[in-house]
């Protein structure tokens, strides 16, 4: 069993966790969690006795690490200050329940979840993270520090860039490219090519008025 050491003690690290369970019960990765980094402000759902604040731990270089945090932002900061900072070495968590080939990954620290697809010739970069029930079409390709939320579905040939949010339910049409640093509303759907540095939002989102 190979030691593995969690950054993120939240919600998305337990579910992360559960990823990992399911790699070692296929006989894939063996991996044993040994300890869960909290990062300030996050509630913390991992097991009390298994966290340290990430600012408390010295980690020995090569230590292998999965970022387990949802917010890209603050993906990004831990990726610079600390993972690249201390040498550390982030391991890609690949789901057994999903399909991708080995050289269509490009980087490390990435983590796809269940029931997903990568078409053929698609390219992704690190740090990814691609939720359960998310397609990618053919020869498209995913930079790096994105968060895909589930039931996410792209055409062929997209590109997207880098430390994009991508809420529930998007849909991005072929030969679309996302620019990078961007938040996209839950169930979006993009047919042309947008900006760096913006938030893209749904016009029809559903509000609720109380009937007297």
């Amino acid at each position: 069993m190979t030691g593995l050491v969690v950054i993120g003690a939240g919600k998305f690290a337990v579910e992360v966790t559960r990823y990992i369970g399911d790699l070692t019960a296929a006989g894939l990765d063996g991996y044993r969690i040994e300890r869960y980094l909290s990062v300030e402000g996050e509630e913390t759902h991992a097991p009390a006795d298994l966290c340290t604040a990430l600012e408390e731990f010295e980690p020995p270089a090569g230590t292998r690490v999965v970022l387990a945090l949802s917010d890209t932002a603050r993906r990004r900061a831990v990726i610079d200050g600390f993972i690249e900072k201390h040498g550390l070495s982030a391991v890609n968590i690949v789901h057994p329940a999903s399909r991708i080939d080995a050289e269509q990954i490009d980087g490390v620290g990435n983590i796809i979840g269940p029931n997903c697809y990568f078409g053929a010739n698609v390219k992704i970069g690190s740090f990814n993270v691609v939720n359960y029930y998310c397609t990618v079409g053919h020869h498209s390709r995913i930079g790096s520090n994105n968060f895909i939320a589930p039931n996410f579905n792209c055409g062929n040939s997209v590109e997207i860039g880098d430390d994009n949010f991508f809420g529930l339910s998007c849909t991005i049409a072929p030969e679309v490219a996302t620019g990078s640093d961007s938040r996209f509303q839950a169930g979006i759907t993009l047919f042309e090519d947008t900006a760096s540095g913006h938030s893209y939002l749904a016009p029809n989102r559903i509000k609720s008025i109380k009937s007297f």
